[in-house]
């Protein structure tokens, strides 16, 4: 009788127990999406005593977006081709001669909230690198590292970056700052080397914004020459797909 009434009591506790509320356990999981990008872009550059160009082209990517349900940031990876054609001319009484440029560019990139990185090649026929103006350029590597939050302000560095390589590609150094209305325009202002450029005329300033939108996003860039004599290049490009 004993252990009969020692048996009921302890049933009887047992719908208290599956009632009592259990601690939610904070998600620590990722979603990811990918979405299929399309780009559209042209540049126009010169490099006085040599040749300018001009070139357009189209880019398609696959982005891979990482969403933390337990951080304020997303994480990108991004593999893409980039294609582009135009022509180089050269100057009067130039040794180069006038002829096409093209170029194949595949490349991978990865972003985080406080780091940034791409790896490319630039393989085709591209712009004269050799201050002779004899040989043009066949393989140009690619790179861009960026450090700090892409929504506030952040450190560049790149070389041929984007449809850069394509004629004259700077290396640039700079800064940006990502935050302006809630993170949908980025500008940023930095120093630009040109690979080909006169003696005494290869450093270069760039300014450059990005705007975001519904749809994908659209930039500009612009290398202003410092001096009478150095290299310029003016770049706009269209990103469609991947919404924010």
């Amino acid at each position: 009788m004993k252990l009969l009434l020692t048996s009921i009591l302890a049933l009887s506790f047992l719908p208290l127990a599956a009632q009592t509320p259990e601690t939610p356990r904070p998600a620590t999981g990722h979603t990811s999406d990918n979405a299929l990008l399309v780009a559209a872009y042209g540049t126009a550059g010169r490099v006085p005593g040599y040749y300018r160009y001009a070139a357009a082209g189209l880019g398609l990517a696959r982005r891979n977006r990482w969403r933390y349900s337990d951080a304020e940031y997303d994480s990108d990876f991004t593999l893409g081709l980039r294609l582009g054609a135009g022509k180089q001319q050269a100057y009067a009484g130039s040794a180069s001669p006038e002829r096409a440029i093209w170029g194949v560019n595949p490349y991978a990139a990865v972003d985080g909230q406080f780091f940034g990185a791409a790896l490319g090649i630039w393989v085709g026929q591209l712009g004269d690198y050799r201050a002779e103006g004899l040989e043009q350029g066949r393989v140009v590597p690619q790179v861009r590292v960026r450090a700090g939050q892409l929504t506030g302000f952040h450190g560049l560095l790149a070389y041929a970056n984007k449809f850069g390589g394509l004629g004259n590609p700077p290396l640039q150094l700079g800064g940006a700052y990502g935050g302006v209305l809630e993170g949908r325009v980025r500008v940023g202002i930095g120093a630009a080397i040109a690979t080909l450029a006169l003696p005494e005329q290869e450093i270069g300033v760039y300014v450059e914004a990005n705007v975001r939108g519904a749809f994908g996003e659209g930039g500009l860039y612009l290398q202003l020459p410092v001096g009478p004599d150095a290299a310029g290049l003016i770049g706009v490009q269209m990103v469609f797909g991947g919404s924010n």
